[in-house]
């Protein structure tokens, strides 16, 4: 997919349309363009993905209504819809590494982790990993290659987004029998 940024009148506003997209700050207001001037979606260049652009849009609509809001793209869910999913959330282990921070990971194999897999699927399969700040003690990524890992991916994108304490993620209750459980045993695997 490319923007379309051409001809529209950015000029006007003193912005040079590149190839990558519109410079945007915080707020999704067009860098160098003034007072009043937003973009959202594919057109910045920043993560393209339609629940993304989606959300700068709401962050957009606060800003124009006068309640300051900075998008935070931390932790933001990406999914590739194939049999199983594959799904993933904030820093991978090798993105995090190469940042400096001192990273605990976990990974499991659903279907010897989950008390009964085949509530799920006839032949269970799948596998699933956390990546934390090991100083923070937090979450900074999740992935997972299991049976709708795209609705369940969610709770790593919130805890991340929040910063939950890992102590207090690991002293959650999961729902038997569903892929949450996953969870709480990936969690007691990071060795903080």
């Amino acid at each position: 997919r490319t923007s379309r940024t051409e001809g529209i009148g950015l000029e006007s506003l003193g912005v040079e349309p590149k190839g990558e997209g519109l410079p945007v700050d915080d707020h999704c207001r067009i860098q160098g363009a003034g007072e009043g001037a937003w973009a959202l979606g594919d057109v910045t260049g920043v993560s393209l993905f339609t629940h993304v652009a989606q959300y700068q849009g709401r962050v957009v609509a606060d800003n124009i209504l006068g309640k300051e809001r900075k998008a935070s793209y931390r932790g933001v869910p990406r999914v590739v819809f194939s049999d199983p999913e594959v799904a993933a959330c904030g820093l991978t282990e090798e993105q995090a590494r190469e940042q400096g921070i001192d990273v605990a990971a976990a990974d499991l194999d659903l279907s010897r982790s989950l008390a009964r897999p085949y509530t799920y699927e006839k032949d269970p399969r799948g596998r699933f990993g956390l990546v934390a700040d090991r100083g923070r003690g937090i979450l900074i990524g999740a992935w997972a290659v299991a049976p709708q890992a795209s609705e369940w991916i969610h709770q790593a994108t919130q805890a991340i987004r929040a910063e939950i304490p890992i102590d207090t993620l690991v002293d959650g209750v999961a729902q038997f029998p569903t892929y949450s459980e996953a969870y709480v045993k990936a969690l007691e695997r990071l060795e903080l």
